[in-house]
């Protein structure tokens, strides 16, 4: 039977994973410095946005790449439209979620309202009537060969456990570090499952969210499922090591993610900067144009393009964006392909930036 969090509040020794915590603590504020000073927010979210999205499907055991969807946005490659529902569902329900938070705390129709726009459009037609929901029947855990490694409480003892844990959300009073809440409250949200189906998907968001909430950063644009999905057969194991023995193993495993994950973003960040301002330097050089601002951006929001999607962001003719393509080509900032029709050019050192992130 799985214990309530009031009944496990000294069921961790923070000394055993304080050097974890004050490298955790100090990458986070080290990226969020970064992110505040950085000028170009509009290029840099939505592609963690992306990332973090491709991440969790991988989890899930949903296989795409940051190229696929970028060239499917451009309407040049057969992926599966369940592919880029979810990315689309996900980028919206941080979005939503943030705002919400801004001013509103953690209740039940926020969660079921998170559930159901992740689950927008991908659940099973069996499925789709829970929706936003929590189960109406009992679920249990299993593992990749099928095998039962886990029974969550039942369907009727649900709302009490959420309960709990909506309120050690909200509480800001007990003293604990949000990361250390934001470990407990990922493992106990993924032990109780309320959902029949997505609770990895919405229990990754919430980490995030929650530490938007809790101030740790001021956006939600720290992800933690790229750091999982490396060991994500760990990052299982973890889990359920939590529900048999205490949380210090799984919270040090958890700071751990974050300090890889931060560590990450803050190199991705640098190299961004340093990408923009030789990508600058050189658009500047060979496009005098008053539309060069938009160029710019047009490069780092969408590293893949064409001349149609060109054409509609600058408000020009085809015929002018094609003039811009070409001499980008010219310039090695874009690599256009072989078609002859519906050419597709790629920002090639901002994907390759993007991948390994």
């Amino acid at each position: 039977m799985l214990e309530f969090i009031k009944d496990r509040l000294d069921d961790y020794n923070a000394n055993s994973f304080i050097m974890d915590m004050a490298t955790a603590s100090k990458n986070l504020g080290i990226l969020e410095a970064k992110i505040n000073a950085y000028q170009f927010n509009s290029i840099l979210v939505p592609m963690l946005h992306k990332k973090e999205a491709i991440s969790s499907m991988y989890i899930e055991g949903t296989q795409t790449t940051i190229s696929d969807v970028f060239e499917s946005e451009m309407g040049s490659k057969n992926q599966d439209d369940k592919v880029m529902i979810e990315v689309h569902n996900h980028t919206r329900t941080l979005v939503f979620g943030s705002e919400y938070l801004r001013v509103e705390n953690f209740t039940h129709s926020f969660i079921q309202k998170i559930h159901a726009l992740m689950m927008d459009k991908i659940l099973s037609p069996e499925n789709e009537k829970d929706r936003g929901k929590y189960k109406s029947s009992d679920n249990r855990i299993v593992n990749s060969v099928g095998t039962v490694v886990y029974i969550p409480p039942t369907h009727s003892e649900t709302k009490k456990y959420m309960d709990e844990l909506i309120s050690y959300m909200n509480d800001t009073m007990d003293d604990i570090h949000p990361l250390i809440k934001a470990a407990i409250i990922h493992s106990q949200f993924e032990s109780i499952h309320p959902f029949s189906d997505g609770n990895g998907r919405v229990g990754r968001v919430l980490v995030s969210l929650y530490l938007f909430k809790a101030k740790v950063i001021n956006f939600p644009f720290f992800y933690i499922s790229e750091a999982i999905s490396a060991d994500k057969s760990v990052y299982y194991n973890m889990l359920t090591d939590t529900r048999k023995n205490n949380y210090d193993e799984w919270i040090k495993y958890f700071l751990k993610k974050i300090t890889a994950q931060t560590t990450k973003l803050i190199g991705y960040i640098d190299s961004l900067n340093d990408l923009y301002i030789k990508t600058k330097a050189v658009v500047q050089k060979s496009i005098n144009s008053p539309k060069f601002d938009a160029i710019i951006e047009c490069l780092f929001t969408h590293p893949v393009l064409n001349a149609d999607y060109l054409a509609d962001k600058l408000s020009v003719s085809h015929g002018q964006a094609v003039r811009y393509l070409n001499i980008l080509e010219r310039e090695r900032v874009l690599h256009g392909n072989d078609r002859k029709r519906g050419r597709l050019f790629f920002f090639v050192e901002l994907m390759d930036l993007a991948r390994g992130i």
